[in-house]
């Protein structure tokens, strides 16, 4: 056990000791949408939390990677996610205090809570994109989410997601 503590301490320490680091602690919502088969009715979800820690390629690139509570699903059905990301961004404004660009890049989720549904798949896979700025310790990010999986087994049900993600950086 204190092995694994002294290596979590350091990892922090290396996290921080770097020059431009920036760990981001974010709350958001979305607007969910399940396409094909499926009849389903979209509906705000305001129960998204997350952590996501960003670094520069250069001057004008980022990548990211990041892990988060999200609830995805339609309107009486709410099915929690544990979410992990990865993101490229393009900033094309950029200044001492702030930065505005745009994102892309693949996500997995693995559902936590299915809210009682049957015949769900537990697994999500898909692509994200969007806007994101950041301006002294506040963040913004904006975007799309697209699931490659459908939501229900053997049937034609891919999951999309509007969101928004309103944040605090360190």
């Amino acid at each position: 056990m204190k092995k694994l503590l002294l290596m979590a301490l350091f990892a922090i320490v290396a996290v921080s000791a770097s020059a431009q680091r920036n760990i981001n602690i974010w709350w958001g919502g979305n607007v969910s949408d399940i396409s094909g088969d499926v009849d389903a009715k979209s509906e705000f979800k305001a129960l998204n939390i997350g952590v996501s820690y960003t670094a520069p390629i250069d001057d004008k690139f980022d990548w990211s990677v990041g892990a988060g509570w999200i609830t995805k699903g339609v309107k009486h059905w709410s099915p929690g996610y544990i979410q992990i990301e990865g993101n490229g961004a393009w900033n094309f404004y950029k200044n001492s205090a702030g930065k505005v660009g745009i994102f892309t890049g693949p996500y997995l989720s693995f559902m936590a809570t299915k809210d009682d549904a049957e015949d769900v798949n537990s697994v999500d896979f898909g692509w994200q994109g969007g806007i994101a700025a950041a301006y002294s310790f506040l963040t913004f990010k904006m975007g799309y989410e697209f699931g490659f999986c459908n939501m229900i087994q053997e049937v034609d049900s891919k999951s999309g997601d509007f969101f928004f993600r309103i944040g605090v950086r360190f």
